[in-house]
């Protein structure tokens, strides 16, 4: 790998580019007492038609709403309750498989961007506001350690080549090295800065450490728990934090979390009413999800040979509408209960630990202790047969 590449793979820790597979796209209602008007100006981008505007936490194939580009520019009016980090997405990068997101944050009055091809992302220019300003100073010392750390990891590399080692074999801790190093940095420049773009930081860098390592540190409990969490009590990212918390203590052994998600008529269930006393799989999966889906119909068999045994199998799909789960249940016909999470309204995902995946399975004993999660077919059958 070329040092060129090597810095672009440690970058994507942080810049997130993520590869996806179908999209499902929410339109968000404008609403809100705060009002901030988006302009854009494209250049070079002929195959750019339309721009998705999300916000930086949510999924694109559950949220967001399209802007076109129109003679090489776009303007959306932007309302909201809270400030919060946002990002823009051309279509066509997302089609490709892959993108590049510009990061802004929502505040009063205009905000106005100069886009470029992909190629060119390092010239890309937002204006506007003291949030995004103060956002701005944050990415440029970010991009210089992230140069730093590459470089760092670079010199290792052609070290470990000149002594004649078997440079594969070390490339992984490297690079894990690597990783750690710039989390850390940005947990010491949210600890400097304690401000609400400090805040922004905190939460979007705790979501890429769980993403990276399946766990968060205490360090950043505590940096959340005595700085931020007084100071915006009632702000989005305070409960989001708190289910980030949630997922990442989530392991074999501690009770399921319980939830309600409407049924196929649009009426609440709560899922623990489903499942009381009874061994049990929670199904969480998602119509555009293909192994998620893949996982159900394997399962089939199992539910039929232990169903009249007390075992329970609960779905719940990850969708925009009941619709789609509904399709997609006929087609695979599933023959248990399947509940629908509309628009991540409970944050199922994200406390189940798996806020950026489609789906994951979860076996639950009698007694509400998760005894596996992403068992195997036969694992689920040994522990059904062992019952």
């Amino acid at each position: 790998m070329s040092s060129k590449n090597r810095i672009r793979v440690l970058c994507l820790a942080i810049s997130s580019m993520l590869v996806i597979s179908g999209y499902n796209y929410q339109e968000p209602q404008p609403t809100g007492l705060i009002k901030c008007t988006l302009k854009g100006v494209v250049i070079d981008r002929s195959q750019s038609s339309r721009i998705l505007l999300k916000k930086e936490s949510e999924d694109p194939r559950i949220h967001g709403v399209y802007i076109p580009i129109i003679n090489g520019k776009f303007e959306y009016v932007l309302n909201f309750d809270h400030e919060e980090l946002y990002t823009l997405v051309f279509e066509d990068e997302l089609l490709l498989g892959a993108f590049r997101p510009v990061v802004f944050i929502s505040e009063q009055g205009i905000i106005n961007f100069t886009l470029h091809p992909t190629d060119q992302f390092d010239k890309n220019i937002v204006e506007g506001g003291n949030l995004n300003r103060e956002y701005l100073d944050y990415y440029s010392e970010l991009s210089n350690k992230h140069q730093v750390i590459g470089n760092e990891l670079n010199a290792k590399i052609e070290q470990l080549s000149k002594d004649g080692l078997d440079v594969a074999s070390f490339v992984g801790a490297l690079q894990d090295s690597a990783y750690r190093k710039l989390f850390h940095w940005q947990l010491q420049y949210v600890i400097e800065h304690p401000t609400f773009v400090g805040y922004c930081i905190l939460v979007s860098g705790t979501r890429q450490v769980l993403q990276y390592s399946n766990e968060i540190s205490q360090e950043y409990s505590d940096v959340y728990q005595t700085i931020f969490a007084p100071k915006y009590p009632d702000h989005p990212y305070t409960a989001q934090m708190i289910d980030l918390f949630t997922g990442s203590s989530f392991k074999t052994g501690v009770p399921f979390i319980d939830f309600t998600a409407v049924d196929f008529t649009g009426k609440p269930i709560k899922f623990s009413e489903l499942i009381s006393g009874k061994p049990a799989v929670l199904h969480l999966w998602a119509s555009w999800c293909g192994p998620c889906r893949k996982k159900g119909i394997e399962l089939i068999p199992v539910y039929e040979e232990f169903r009249d045994k007390g075992f329970v199998v609960i779905g719940v799909a990850r969708e925009k509408s009941i619709s789609t789960a509904e399709a997609a249940v006929k087609l695979d016909k599933y023959p248990w209960k399947n509940l629908v999470e509309l628009n991540d309204a409970e944050q199922i995902w994200v406390k189940y630990g798996i806020g950026n995946a489609g789906g994951s399975v979860f076996l639950i004993d009698e007694n509400g202790a998760i005894v596996a999660v992403s068992p195997s077919i036969d694992e689920i059958r040994d522990f059904l047969m062992n019952k």
